[in-house]
């Protein structure tokens, strides 16, 4: 079974997720306007903007 894991928004602090882990890298988008990329090696957010 895959792994799954949550992360927090950079820019309000909601808990995103759940993400299943595998290579690469996904995308999340915020309502508070927030978009981040999420590196699913490292468990976390990689790089963020706001919208």
């Amino acid at each position: 079974m895959a792994e799954t894991f949550s992360v927090d928004c950079p820019g309000c602090g909601k808990e995103k997720g759940p993400i299943t882990t595998h290579p690469g890298t996904v995308g999340i988008h915020c309502s508070c306007g927030v978009t981040s990329s999420v590196d699913v090696d490292g468990k976390g957010v990689d790089e963020w903007w706001e919208r």
